[in-house]
């Protein structure tokens, strides 16, 4: 084929959640969360010669222009995309273009995608695309395109920022590596990408953060690792040379990522994050109870005190964010009042609660299989997702009591005075320069970059943001604003220091709260009165299932 063919990548769109806040963007003058990783690296494996758009469903519309002028389309989608990804493919199938799919949905999820796409990319795209974009150019291209081996990512080339409308997005995304070494069963990270955790250099890295400043952002980069520290080694390498770049840029970014509790005990890992500008952390927590860790064998999360590990990491100057989960075969009938005495303990503002949920091609789905306790109708639209608080297994908590205890659980820890309580406490423990100076230059600095993840409005949207501000705050009761005046108040007579956080602290609670309330309890509520329909929602346990062989597979959140 002589022509190049144009490519339009099309990324889309996620139902609400937690983690999308969708809640904030407008009040930031943003459109989204964060931009497509996937897509931007899956642009940059493409040879220069291609034309390529970039559409973020999140942000902007499909237009039938932007459909004529492709060749073909080009989707990469998670679970809860699920819905717009099938609807798009199949308005732009029915305009005659050639559809591809891949990302993290359709490697696992194949036979599911395949009615919907021409081509399934599927496994690590470092390998899979090349070997498409090669036999496309020759006309001999296969339907399904997979492999074993996993890339050395050190080869990957720096994301295609250049694509983006940089100014849409809250957080810049990037991948420090792949795969993590421990066992969680319900994971599908090393099924994926592996036990061995690979890595980017140092350089490599330090590349991919020139050319986001290149774009002229300032703000959080998340680096999107399922386990940061799986490889301390080579986290310590990058992290010593991320200290000398901050410095020599003037700190233009704040990070955050994700990690295994066992952080807490790498005094030298947490010292050079907190010099390199790390600022939070999420943690795959999951339970209090030690016999659910054990029953998913999440073992690095039963040496020492859960209590402890996240204080130690909190006291040490990182925010400390958790992932929780309810229904494991050994939780205890109290599990959903021990999860919110424990996130309340720990001070965890941000709390993703949700329930077990086997993921296709895990051992806990294979198990489930095996028993006879998967819902085979619990996959279909975003009422069904591991977004909605829906699992797709039959759990011995009722599904009735498991629904019931997760509105409970949301309606506990998101109530503005739980989280403003939670969220000073934490603020709190975070250490306190000591000295006049110390504190100030603290606190300018937490100021810039406070400033800068809120952004700069846009003089050409003033009016249209004014509208979404107004409109948004309107649906707020009253007591939201009198509970997170007093916060303010509080925070500046506890620690001054971080009255910076203040504007952030406010922002999230206002999205926590509104989610909860319209999004995330309702949709509970649903699944509850359709529970109640049903009556192969419990389980009689016949056999200890931790009995059974498992295989076993590593997720860190």
């Amino acid at each position: 084929m002589s022509k190049k063919s144009n490519i339009l990548m099309i990324y889309p769109t996620f139902p609400p959640t937690y983690w999308g806040l969708q809640y904030v963007t407008p009040l930031l003058g943003k459109k989204a969360s964060m931009p497509p990783l996937g897509l931007l690296t899956i642009a940059a494996l493409t040879p220069h010669d291609y034309p390529i758009r970039l559409i973020d469903l999140n942000c902007d519309p499909l237009n039938d222009e932007d459909i004529a002028w492709a060749d073909m389309v080009c989707f990469s989608a998670m679970l809860p995309q699920k819905s717009s990804l099938f609807e798009v493919a199949k308005r732009c199938r029915t305009a005659g273009k050639l559809i591809v799919f891949g990302g993290p949905y359709p490697t696992m999820s194949p036979e599911e995608c395949a009615q919907y796409a021409d081509v399934l990319i599927l496994n690590e795209g470092e390998i899979t695309w090349p070997d498409f974009i090669g036999d496309w150019e020759d006309g001999t291209y296969k339907s399904i395109y997979t492999s074993t081996e996993k890339p050395d990512i050190t080869k990957t080339p720096v994301p295609r920022f250049d694509l983006l409308k940089i100014n849409d997005y809250i957080t810049i995304p990037l991948q420090y590596s792949r795969g993590c070494p421990y066992l969680c069963e319900f994971c599908d990270i090393i099924v994926m990408f592996g036990r061995r955790p690979r890595t980017k250099s140092p350089e490599q890295m330090l590349n991919e953060l020139e050319a986001v400043y290149k774009t002229g952002y300032r703000g959080t980069i998340f680096i999107v690792d399922d386990n940061f520290i799986g490889n301390k080694r080579d986290a310590k390498q990058l992290l010593t040379k991320l200290v000398d770049w901050n410095i020599a840029h003037d700190s233009p970014f704040t990070y955050g990522t994700e990690a295994t509790v066992d952080l807490a005990d790498q005094s030298e890992l947490l010292d050079l994050m907190l010099k390199a500008n790390f600022i939070w952390v999420f943690l795959g927590i999951e339970t209090p109870v030690a016999e659910s860790l054990k029953e998913t064998l999440k073992i690095q999360n039963l040496k020492g005190s859960l209590v402890d590990k996240v204080e130690a990491i909190q006291r040490a100057g990182l925010q400390v964010f958790g992932g929780f989960i309810v229904g494991f075969d050994h939780d205890p009938e109290d599990i959903f009042d021990r999860q919110v005495s424990y996130i309340d303990e720990v001070a965890i503002s941000h709390a993703m609660i949700g329930p077990i949920v086997a993921l296709p091609g895990t051992p806990l789905f294979t198990r489930m299989e095996n028993a006879g306790r998967l819902i085979k109708a619990a996959v279909g639209d975003e009422d069904r997702t591991v977004a909605s608080g829906y699992t797709n297994i039959v759990t011995k908590i009722p599904m009735k009591q498991l629904l019931e205890g997760q509105i409970r659980m949301l309606q506990a820890i998101y109530t503005p005075e739980s989280y403003f309580s939670r969220q000073l406490r934490a603020l709190t423990r975070l250490p306190h320069p000591k000295g006049l100076i110390n504190r100030l230059r603290r606190i300018i600095w937490l100021f810039t970059h406070t400033r800068i993840t809120l952004g700069r409005p846009d003089p050409t949207s003033l009016t249209a943001s004014l509208r979404q501000i107004l409109a948004s705050y309107a649906k707020i009761p009253i007591e939201f604003f009198f509970v997170s005046l007093k916060f303010a108040v509080r925070l500046l007579r506890k620690c001054p220091d971080q009255v910076p956080y203040l504007p952030w602290s406010v922002l999230m609670g206002y999205h926590f709260y509104r989610f909860t309330n319209e999004h995330a309890v309702p949709g509970l509520n649903l699944l509850l009165r359709e529970a109640a329909l049903s009556k192969s929602t419990i389980l009689e346990p016949s056999h200890d299932l931790l009995g059974e062989e498992l295989i076993t597979i590593e997720r860190s959140s």
